[in-house]
């Protein structure tokens, strides 16, 4: 089941309509704001929760009947993080988040935790906005060039990262280890039709971007 989360960062909705359309979704949550952005595309989500202090009220009113969860202000976890939640629980094996990046880097930071929590119970998780594509793997993975979303690809290890081998790549690596705090990893491309990121223990963020 591939369940998409609205959230409540930053969304191009030009952008979002144009993505959502090329996908399809079984299930929709709202979380806070995100809400707002359902309205704006004309989506009816199927679970909306959050405590919506960034969603106006009159716009919660009109889905007040609708299956909701509110969520106190003051909790040990945000809207989005409970989404993703949410969205494990209901058996999701695919999830899509969009309006989950933005000027709130700590929320942003936050939200790629989230990618790791998914990985962990597996489930594939994607961030996506207008310009990036964002994912957590802790095993190969294979890159076509004709499905890429960018033409740059980062890998960001969370923490510590050993064993990284790139095959059809213009910065090659060869069981290296890849640190948070170096920047080898940033902004690659892919140089034949297939690429492989082969690793042996660790998660990483791989980030496809356009610009």
């Amino acid at each position: 089941m591939h369940i998409l989360i609205l959230t409540g960062g930053d969304l191009d909705t030009v952008f979002a309509r144009s993505y959502i359309q090329t996908q399809t979704f079984d299930k929709i949550i709202t979380a806070d704001r995100g809400l707002l952005y359902a309205e704006q595309l004309g989506i009816q989500p199927d679970f909306i929760l959050g405590d919506f202090d960034s969603c106006p009220d009159e716009t919660l009113k009109r889905f007040k009947e609708e299956n909701i969860m509110i969520l106190p202000r003051e909790k040990d976890d945000t809207d989005t993080g409970i989404a993703m939640e949410q969205a494990v629980s209901m058996g999701a094996g695919k999830v899509t988040v969009l309006g989950s990046t933005g000027t709130r880097l700590d929320h942003v930071l936050g939200n790629m935790g989230q990618l790791v929590y998914a990985l962990k119970h597996g489930v594939e998780a994607y961030i996506v906005d207008a310009h990036n594509r964002i994912r957590a793997v802790d095993r190969p993975l294979k890159l076509e060039k004709r499905e890429q979303f960018g033409d740059y690809i980062s890998l960001i290890p969370v923490g510590t990262v050993t064993g990284v081998t790139l095959h059809g790549f213009y910065y090659p690596l060869n069981n290296d280890t890849l640190l948070f705090q170096e920047t080898w990893g940033i902004s690659n491309e892919l140089v034949d039709e297939t690429g492989v990121i082969e690793m042996k223990d660790g998660i990483l963020l791989i980030v496809e971007s356009k610009d």
